[in-house]
């Protein structure tokens, strides 16, 4: 085979030269399975004739609803393969907001997991004038005659392939690298949705970069979790799959910790978030300890932080330290990696900044996190920390053939071949954030260091600007907080406000751990909040904090929620990012009454 020049190349290349027993795996029944190259690529060929003889179109649109699991990759290069454009819906969206996306990308099909993503469309079948046919993965119930089942759509693909011999690889071979691959519709933090049109060029250039960046092969195994709805997960996961890697799909996220010991993985990409539960369980751990057990915990994430910081920036360690740090290894590094499976040598960390003490801290403790950064619009990756060119705090350097530069306000732009085409039915909106020079203003507040390490330090819009004129920008303030063995969450308020002040949701099984050192039986949060031993303790979280920032910056009140922020209520994008509007809707009246205090008040 040639050059890899689309996403069908990318797919054939790895089907004719890198075949393996154990190309997807998945868990069922409670046993993993396995899917080899060939069994996947038999469905693939069959699902694509499958589409090709329900009508479908070179540059249709093919809706994929779907939690991660192997028939979604499958689905994908099928779609991709018969000359179609994929439409993926995260499958935790509600119904109005997956008909959105499927009537606005004009989708001809829709592909679905089971019965409640198909109620999703059903329930808004007369919006989806479009859709002409829904494909369902799971056995439908029986008499859902509406919807056309994932083995009998392949049992028609076999049959249209009997009678148009070679017609798969006929039509993969029609796509050009400018023809559009995707429409990946943005999360929509601050507005409606937007589809991002990407090209099969987009892809394999980012894939091309990012892989001299971070190495992987057929010796390793990947264990997928992140949405694959999710540009991240979706470019790396065609990375991997172009090198040979086995893919082992999560069961859930809360799963994660259960399935890593299962798989073993050597690589894993994730967001932020699982990085700072992972650390927090180890607060909970070190907070139910002895005493002395309590003390070489806090330890080690000292020794662990210092040891990263003097090989990553100081470039040597002294005696002393990597004695220390032996030691610590033995008894508590060890045991967290063996956690993880024990083979984990790289994770990739995106969507959100990583606190650079965390970042510090698995480093130290043998778990090495790349940090990059990158967007929908980017496909997405622009920059990435790699091996020998690492600096917590920074996402990273510009991967190759992206160029980057900074506004006067701090704004970053990019320019690249992985820049989009523009948005799906949006010219207006485009225009106004991509030029006709190809420069692409991220909204992000950046900073470029003198060695090329890219730092964001907030998104444009969410700067928040007090009455007094301060510009305070949230993220660094909120990930400073999430270090803290008492804190699960973090929303900084104080826009248009007089002084800086926070929403924070506790970790709630350490803070009931401190109440009862402090002789406390109450157990309830909606009333612990409030209790005057719980107020001093978050005085003293916000003390610390503070002891960092500048004056302005600094955080004058908190108010305590008494549950986690969750996507299910609207709170967070798919993505994990807060919405930062809805929150300031759905708290307003904690908001308020933090400005109401009487202003000697101090307390949280």
């Amino acid at each position: 085979m040639g050059e890899v020049r689309t996403l069908c190349d990318l797919y054939f290349h790895n089907v004719d030269t890198l075949k393996r027993p154990d190309m997807f795996l998945w868990k069922q029944g409670g046993q993993w399975w396995e899917r080899s190259t060939q069994s996947a690529a038999e469905n693939v060929e069959a699902l694509a004739c499958g589409l090709m003889a329900l009508g479908i179109k070179p540059g249709e649109k093919v809706v994929l609803l779907s939690e991660d699991r192997p028939e979604w990759a499958m689905a994908d290069f099928a779609i991709l393969t018969a000359a179609a454009v994929t439409v993926p819906i995260y499958p935790t969206l509600n119904a109005e907001e997956t008909a959105y996306i499927a009537n606005n990308s004009d989708a001809a099909i829709a592909i679905v997991s089971d019965q409640d993503q198909a109620n999703k469309l059903l329930s808004q079948r007369s919006a989806l004038p479009s859709i002409k046919r829904i494909i369902i993965m799971d056995p439908p119930p029986e008499g859902r005659g509406d919807l056309a089942t994932w083995e009998g759509t392949l049992e028609k693909g076999r049959a249209y392939s009997a009678e148009n011999p070679g017609i798969h690889r006929k039509t993969a071979a029609t796509v050009k690298p400018d023809d559009l691959a995707t429409i990946i519709y943005t999360s929509g933090t601050t507005g409606v949705p937007k589809g991002v049109m990407l090209t099969h060029s987009n892809f394999i250039e980012n894939c091309k970069a990012t892989l001299e960046e971070v190495d992987a092969g057929p010796s390793d195994r990947v264990l997928v979790f992140l949405p694959l709805s999710h540009s991240l997960e979706r470019m790396a996961d065609y990375c991997f799959f172009w090198r040979g890697c086995s893919m082992a799909y999560a069961e859930s996220v809360e799963k994660v910790g259960e399935n890593l010991q299962e798989v073993r993985p050597t690589l894993m990409v994730s967001v932020p978030r699982l990085y700072e539960k992972v650390y927090a369980r180890l607060m909970e751990q070190a907070a139910h300890a002895s005493g002395l057990k309590k003390k070489l915990i806090h330890w080690s994430v000292k020794v662990a932080q210092e040891w990263a910081h003097a090989t990553l920036e100081e470039g040597r360690v002294g005696a002393a330290l990597s004695f220390k740090h032996g030691i610590a290894d033995r008894l508590v590094y060890k045991k967290l990696r063996e956690k993880t499976g024990g083979r984990l040598r790289l994770m990739v960390s995106g969507g959100a900044p990583l606190a650079r003490d965390l970042g510090l801290f698995f480093f130290g403790a043998g778990l090495n996190i790349l940090e990059g950064y990158g967007l929908s619009e980017t496909t997405p990756v622009v920059t990435v920390n790699k091996p020998g060119a690492m600096r917590y705090g920074s996402v990273g350097k510009v991967i190759s053939k992206v160029e980057v530069r900074t506004a006067e306000d701090g704004e970053l732009f990019v320019r690249g071949p992985n820049v989009m085409k523009g948005y799906y039915k949006m010219p207006e909106e485009t225009a106004e954030v991509l030029s006709d020079d190809g420069w692409f203003a991220t909204g992000d507040i950046a900073r470029i260091d003198e060695e090329g390490f890219v730092y964001i330090t907030d998104r444009k819009k969410e700067l928040i600007v007090t009455a007094g004129g301060k510009n305070v920008a949230p993220q660094p303030i909120e990930n400073a907080f999430k270090t803290n063995k008492y804190v699960s969450q973090t929303v900084l308020i104080g826009d248009k406000r007089p002084y800086i002040a926070a929403l924070i949701v506790p970790n709630w099984a350490n803070v009931l751990d401190y109440a009862k050192s402090q002789g406390m039986a109450e157990k309830d949060p909606a009333v612990l909040r409030d209790h005057p031993v719980v107020m001093h303790l978050f005085a003293g979280v916000l003390e610390r904090v503070n002891s960092r920032l500048s004056r302005y910056e600094q955080v004058k009140r908190c108010r305590i929620l008494i549950r986690e922020l969750t996507q299910e209520a609207g709170e967070l994008t798919p993505t994990m990012k807060v919405k930062r509007r809805v929150i300031n809707e759905l708290y307003a009246r904690d908001i308020e009454e933090l400005y109401a205090q009487p202003k000697e008040n101090r307390g949280a």
